[in-house]
């Protein structure tokens, strides 16, 4: 075991220890308190520290198994460019000999319902119809993309192939192949209003139809993409008795899924839309005819015709669990804040790295015996960078072993901080990290931390360790936001990257 990792253990065990004791000693901590700035036994300081920071790109991350998934066209001056598209599989509802669509059977409609994340305002329309606000939406929402969907003709393996033992792991940067005819073709931007879906059911004289009426339970909005019906028709309906209907296995192998595709169109600062994707589907709607006796839907949610024998069905195709999401950069733009900056931005964007001290700078205060009341890391934002999506939060790790600090263990996020701070005019301004406890260790002379090289990243939810074991940094970046800083060049004044150190010193 490490000397870090008996560190953490030592601090985790000891923390409730130490809290009943400062419940239990509280007043004489005070009496004491009063009694050493009286005597004057100790003299406080502040100790500015220069840093070290450079910009890394980050070329690809883990795409798959992530909370959100991205979907959409972005870019700016400072960031450049980025394509988002999703792959999944399908999962075919039955199997086998219950996978029929009977007699005579045309399809209606086939829709891919991706649900938005969204908010329902407190009021309603004017005529009753509920209001949404769509959430996660990154750019100019009234800006067009090309939204393409393809047949996906990458299989999609569950596990990896070259460690049968472990499950499969899809990077960003992954090409998948696809088909050449796409299943649907056009322009999209987001719709709060995007709440019904209306199909069209067909009677057998096909001169006249129903209307069905779909909502989602919650009445909220979906993106609702239609498929080339000729086309579904003939993967799905004409083989359906075949022997690649007979299993989930072997329907996936025979129709591996969708690739749902994202490009520019004549002006590529659009937008990029995070979607949790669990209950995303596609579904085909069809009707086909049935005795006047049974006149029932085989699925349980179909309706009668008027004749009595043509009857409405549909077929859920939920996705599957292997999606993954591609992220296609452009970095031939130039920076336009130079090169005194810092570029951090997530989705395999950028990160910055942090060296604290030198290792001569190291020895020389670790001689000084300072008890470390505080240390903050500060980042101050460029405000006059072009980008218009900076992050709430920074999140700070240990770049060398792709690990938790050591405040992070001993105090948390909150404590910790990296929360975006805004000036009075509301603008973005700064962001503060305080590693009071990794300082003091780093300058103790009885076993001292290893001096590391930090690393700065967007946070997302799964960086936040979820035990006292969970010490490792997960390779996942979902959020495309990203925010200019200055680094530690002396152009950049009182807003150089700096590490400020405040301590105590016994007086002699």
């Amino acid at each position: 075991m490490t000397t870090k990792v008996v560190k953490v253990l030592k601090y985790l065990g000891l923390t409730s220890i130490v809290f009943f004791t400062i419940i239990s000693c509280e007043k004489e901590i005070e009496s004491i308190g009063v009694n050493l700035v009286d005597n004057k036994n100790f003299n406080t300081d502040n100790f500015l520290s220069e840093v070290i920071t450079t910009n890394e790109n980050v070329d690809r991350v883990i795409s798959n198994g992530v909370p959100q998934y991205l979907l959409g066209v972005y870019s700016d001056t400072e960031f450049g460019k980025l394509k988002a598209s999703i792959v999944s599989q399908l999962v075919i509802p039955v199997t086998g000999e219950n996978y029929t669509y009977g007699t005579n059977a045309a399809i209606d409609s086939v829709i891919v319902y991706i649900p938005y994340q969204s908010t329902r305002n407190l009021e309603n329309y004017t005529d009753g119809k509920p209001s949404f606000v769509i959430d996660s939406v990154f750019g100019d929402r009234d800006v067009e993309f090309q939204l393409n969907v393809y047949e996906l003709k990458t299989f999609l393996n569950t596990l990896d192939p070259e460690d049968p033992s472990k499950r499969a792991v899809y990077y960003s940067d992954k090409e998948f192949q696809k088909g050449g005819t796409s299943l649907f073709s056009g322009n999209f931007k987001v719709n709060p209003d995007d709440t019904v879906a209306y199909i069209k059911r067909y009677m057998p004289d096909a001169a006249s139809y129903d209307i069905d009426t779909i909502k989602q339970s919650n009445l909220s909005p979906t993106i609702k993409i239609p498929l080339n019906e000729a086309m579904i028709q003939q993967l799905f309906v004409d083989n359906a008795s075949s022997a690649e209907f007979a299993s989930v296995e072997d329907f996936q192998h025979y129709f591996r899924g969708l690739y749902i595709e994202a490009e520019e169109l004549n002006n590529d600062k659009s937008h990029l839309i995070s979607l949790d994707m669990s209950n995303t589907n596609m579904t085909i709607y069809y009707s086909n005819d049935q005795d006047e006796a049974e006149g029932v839907d085989l699925n349980g949610n179909g309706t009668t015709g008027e004749n009595g024998v043509r009857v409405k069905e549909d077929f859920v195709f939920s996705f599957g669990s292997i999606k993954a999401n591609t992220l296609k950069r452009d970095n031939s733009y130039t920076k336009a804040s130079g090169n005194d900056r810092l570029y951090v931005q997530g989705a395999a964007g950028s990160i910055a790295t942090v060296e604290l001290l030198s290792n001569e700078n190291l020895q020389d205060l670790q001689g000084n015996n300072w008890l470390i009341t505080d240390a903050n890391l500060i980042f101050y934002v460029d405000q006059n960078a072009s980008s218009n999506i900076v992050p709430e939060q920074l999140f700070l790790y240990n770049n060398d072993e792709n690990s938790q600090i050591l405040d992070m263990m001993t105090e948390g996020l909150l404590i910790i901080g990296g929360a975006l701070e805004r000036d009075e005019d509301g603008k973005p301004y700064r962001y503060v990290f305080r590693i009071t406890d990794y300082i003091s260790e780093l300058l103790t002379l009885d076993e001292p931390l290893d001096l590391i090289k930090l690393g700065l990243k967007v946070y997302g939810s799964t960086d936040t360790p979820i035990s006292a074991t969970d010490t490792s940094i997960k390779n996942f970046s979902w959020n495309p936001k990203g925010v200019v800083l200055y680094n530690h060049d002396a152009s950049a004044g009182e807003k150089r990257v700096k590490l400020e150190i405040s301590y105590s010193e016994i007086n002699n």
